[in-house]
């Protein structure tokens, strides 16, 4: 066993934690069913043999346990089939989830690796395939090789040389390394296949309006077409391989069961067995045959399985940013910077930047486009790393240098639309979730919001994935209200008046002056405007 298969059963057997009790009364519930099929062979058995007159014996007390063998057989299947859902629903539930949150708390590098279109078919696709190995084919198999071996060794007691014929024309050549390898690669490239659907098609819904204002929707859908249509391709090569194996084992199936046929046949019509034997004969090869066939059709999800395993390791094999308790300055004084540098992929974007932004001294940053204004804001939200230099928030009594831990401290506006699908309420909550309808009031007048309550239901209005149903300038507003309840003394903001008319910035600039003249004020812009109202401008070379 290779390092990769190992690794990939550690985190299997990680992820069933806790479930693994309910796992095993499963198998036990399907096991005892097998024994209970097993033993209704055996009356079946017994009484043809004792209607037969072959064999003497109470008909009706044999009749009595097969019904009885029967309901248990029921009963446990029907057991076994709620365990099964429980456990299954449980553990998609704690995948995505985890998959979710791993996803969320991403250090800076890794957030570029992966499309979220891409993300969305791992997280719901590959952990569909990944949970259901593991509450249905994963104790199946091991339930099949129960009946397998026990079905086969009920036939060898009765007839040995027929259990080894049975044996010998099972398509066990279904399990050679070549087949094996075929079905791994072809799956492989239709799992990478959907995932690049999965990124046109997110792409094309969430930018829907803007494809048909630029004239690009045509484009988009051939795009999308095209990577159908290699699916498509891809799948029926996968389909014409199954259509090959299928064939071999149905081959294999009927051959098996006419072998028994003519063998019991050949075997009455001597006299060396029963009529309740021959019958036996025919459940029994079917008993043998079915787990056969069932191991063999395992292994495309064994496969897929072990693919999809693979595409969910890959998104835990990242830096995260590691939970911290955060740290809240009553009275910061100062964010510093001195000699920050920072590079995207070696193109240095920042470097050896230094400055002061202090309380009551609203500052504007400004610098042509690409000059590092927004780097400079992740930097100070504790979201990336310097490469150079270092940044700190400043009180009475210390420097605190700036991470993750300090990131409760600002207030940040950013640049485009923040809001999220559901009402205008629900959105300000996320801030705060204990603020008064007092406190939203006040936020929506110093955002300058108040449209807010000229809707329909007020601030209960559905606004739509993104604020689809809002202005940009109104979504630009409440954006604003949001922030502001948080109680950090850091307010940073990202192009705020962008979508504003004159008269709107104006009164929403002096609204924040005066809400925030004790905090510290960081405005990155473009508006002139907006200059000459900050005490300092701080140009980006």
């Amino acid at each position: 066993m290779n390092i990769l298969v190992r690794k990939q059963i550690a985190w299997l057997w990680r992820l069933t934690a806790n479930y693994r009790l309910l796992l095993s009364l499963y198998v036990l519930l399907e096991v005892a069913g097998v024994a209970g099929l097993l033993y209704s062979v055996y009356w079946s058995k017994q009484a043809i043999d004792i209607a037969t007159h072959t064999v003497s014996g109470n008909l009706q007390l044999i009749l009595g346990y097969i019904v009885i063998t029967l309901c248990l057989v029921m009963l446990f299947n029907l057991l076994a089939l709620w365990v099964n859902e429980y456990v299954k629903v449980k553990l998609i539930i704690r995948l995505q989830n985890s998959l979710v949150y791993s996803q969320m708390m991403l250090a800076w590098p890794a957030i570029k690796r992966w499309h979220t279109g891409d993300l969305l078919v791992r997280m719901n696709t590959d952990s569909a395939e990944v949970v259901y190995m593991l509450t249905y084919y994963f104790p199946t198999f091991c339930v099949t090789g129960v009946k397998l071996l026990s079905s086969l060794g009920f036939l060898w007691l009765m007839d040995s040389m027929l259990a080894t014929m049975i044996l010998v024309v099972s398509p066990l050549v279904l399990l050679s390394k070549f087949y094996y390898h075929k079905l791994r690669k072809i799956t492989g490239k239709v799992k990478k296949a959907e995932s690049e659907m999965g990124v046109i098609a997110q792409e094309n819904l969430k930018n829907r309006l803007m494809l048909r204002a630029l004239l690009f929707s045509q484009d988009r859908w051939n795009h999308l077409v095209g990577s159908q249509k290699n699916i498509l391709n891809l799948k029926i090569k996968q389909l014409k391989l199954s259509l090959l194996s299928q064939g071999i084992m149905k081959f294999s199936f009927n051959g098996g069961y006419l072998l028994a046929f003519g063998w019991g046949v050949f075997r009455l019509y001597a006299g060396e067995i029963s009529y309740g034997t021959m019958t036996a004969f025919l459940q029994l090869v079917g008993k043998v045959q079915m787990p056969v066939v069932s191991l063999v059709s395992f292994l495309p999800a064994i496969i897929r399985c072990r693919t999809s395993v693979e595409r969910l390791m890959e998104l835990y094999e990242n830096e995260h940013e590691e939970n911290c308790e955060v740290v809240i300055l009553s009275k910061p004084l100062s964010v510093l910077l001195a000699n920050v540098s920072f590079a995207y992929s070696e193109k240095t974007i920042l470097a050896s930047v230094s400055a002061e932004f202090k309380v009551g001294e609203p500052t504007a940053v400004v610098g042509v486009t690409g000059k590092g204004k927004t780097t400079l804001i992740r930097l100070m939200l504790g979201l990336m790393k310097p490469s150079g230099g270092g940044l700190w928030i400043k009180d009475s009594s210390a420097l605190h240098e700036i991470s993750a831990q300090t990131r409760g401290n600002f207030v940040y506006v950013p640049q485009g639309n923040s809001l999220f699908g559901g009402t205008i309420r629900e959105n300000l909550l996320l801030a705060d979730p204990l603020a008064t309808e007092k406190e939203l009031e006040a936020v929506l007048k110093t955002a300058c919001a108040e449209f807010v309550y000229a809707l329909p239901a007020g601030m209960d209005t559905e606004i739509g994935e993104a604020g689809l149903a809002l202005s940009e300038g109104q979504v630009q507003r409440l954006a604003i209200a949001r922030a502001l309840l948080r109680k950090g003394n850091v307010w940073v903001f990202d192009e705020i008046t962008s979508a504003l008319d004159g008269v709107t910035a104006r009164q929403l600039m002096a609204n924040l002056m005066q809400a925030g003249c004790n905090k510290i004020l960081v405005f990155v812009t473009h508006d002139p405007v907006l200059m000459r109202l900050c005490s300092h401008v701080f140009r980006l070379e």
